[in-house]
């Protein structure tokens, strides 16, 4: 491992863990602002001297990160691969397979788990959104008058599933990446022997049918998502509350009727 490599990855961790502790602070502060408005409605929850006092204990480490930043930044260290094109492994997949007049076993073997990752990914996406729609559908959820705690509510039994999920589909992908990677070779592979065997492979036009269809059902996927959170708006008042506000707009601050 190489000292640029250590220096990026150290400031990686660096700044993951600044987040990290900042989001942590910004709960606690929350969570004890929180606990003291119920004994005195008027008093803030986020203040100057608090945000200080939860600062301190992680100053040593911000400035740290600081230090470590500007310190690269005056000895030019920089990750090498960041000026080069980002290299496609569904792009250079296609453009080998097109090649292919004959696909061999291992190429199929390969496009099948492929498909299989890809349903999986958004099987377990789909059922990670499934407590939000339960939540999102439950009026009672969202009651009028105390907007923060409506709002941490709604984080708390969201974030987590969403976080989830996007994990869940990243997984996939990357899975999905390796198994076009491990098809490429296998395509090369089947080049080489068409070639020897005097096989000449035909011109294709247009995208591999596999794309079409893949996005294709992205965009039903994220079609059906959408009427399904429209449907869970008008069931739990969002609508109605919508509409109210946009007659109170109209009537009072805009002065229409």
């Amino acid at each position: 491992m190489t000292e640029k490599k250590l220096y990026l990855i150290l400031q990686s961790v660096l700044c993951v863990l600044l987040v990290i502790l900042l989001a942590a602070s910004a709960l606690s502060i929350y969570r004890e602002g929180k606990a003291l408005k119920t004994e005195d409605p008027m008093a803030s929850i986020y203040t100057r001297e608090k945000a200080a006092e939860r600062f301190k204990p992680i100053a040593p480490l911000f400035f740290a990160a600081i230090g470590l930043t500007v310190a690269g930044w005056i000895l030019a260290v920089k990750d090498e691969n960041a000026d080069k094109p980002v290299r496609d492994p569904e792009l250079t997949r296609n453009l080998t397979v097109a090649h292919v007049t004959q696909p061999n076993e291992a190429m199929k073997k390969e496009q099948g788990k492929q498909k299989k990752l890809f349903w999986t990914g958004w099987a377990l996406f789909v059922i990670c959104m499934m407590p939000i729609a339960f939540y999102l559908s439950n009026g009672t959820h969202f009651p009028d008058g105390n907007l923060e705690e409506m709002i941490a509510s709604l984080a708390l039994h969201t974030f987590p599933w969403i976080v989830l999920g996007l994990a869940c589909l990243m997984i996939s992908s990357v899975l999905q990446e390796k198994s076009m990677l491990r098809e490429t070779t296998a395509a090369q592979e089947r080049i080489k022997e068409e070639k020897e065997s005097g096989i000449k492979p035909e011109p294709r036009m247009g995208a591999p049918a596999g794309n079409v269809k893949a996005k294709r059902t992205l965009q039903i996927i994220v079609a059906i998502a959408a009427v399904v959170f429209i449907v869970l708006g008008v069931c739990n008042g969002s609508a109605k509350a919508v509409l109210t506000k946009a007659a109170n707009i109209c009537t009072e601050c805009v002065g229409l009727g």
